[in-house]
């Protein structure tokens, strides 16, 4: 007995993963970044107990922690991982748009918004699979 899974259908798997994991390696590199701040690494940086508001506070905590999940869950499966990600990047530009992150960065900003930009794009023209084919021997 043997069961067959016609997972393909669009036949843009291999190079939407790829895409995926690019973005996952450069989010995990962002959340072991904003770790390195965490941890002082950056001594001209402000250090997270000399912080007094409760939203920066969260902004240099809980990002880094999103961000490196929103990594790790991209490598390992692209197709549960990008919603993990989409969630975690639309709480960061939020944060960036209303100027709670103490660390300001257009450019990742600009980045993040086009990312999320191409990956709604893809939603609308490049589904990952129609339907899946289950064909049991």
């Amino acid at each position: 007995m043997a069961i067959h899974l016609d997972a393909s259908a669009t036949g843009w798997e291999k190079p939407i993963q790829g895409f995926y994991r690019i973005v996952a390696l450069a989010w995990l590199a962002k959340g072991f970044s904003g770790w390195a701040t965490l941890v002082a690494l950056d001594v001209e940086g402000p250090h997270f107990v000399t912080l007094s508001n409760w939203v920066t506070f969260l902004s240099l905590i809980v990002v880094p922690i999103l961000d490196i999940v929103a990594g790790v869950a991209l490598w390992i499966s692209w197709r549960w991982g990008a919603g993990v990600w989409t969630l975690t990047t639309l709480g960061f530009v939020a944060l960036e748009i209303f100027g709670a992150v103490p660390f300001h960065s257009i450019t990742l900003t600009g980045v993040a918004v086009v990312l999320l930009f191409v990956h709604g794009m893809r939603l609308v023209f490049f589904r990952s699979t129609r339907e899946q084919q289950i064909t049991i021997v």
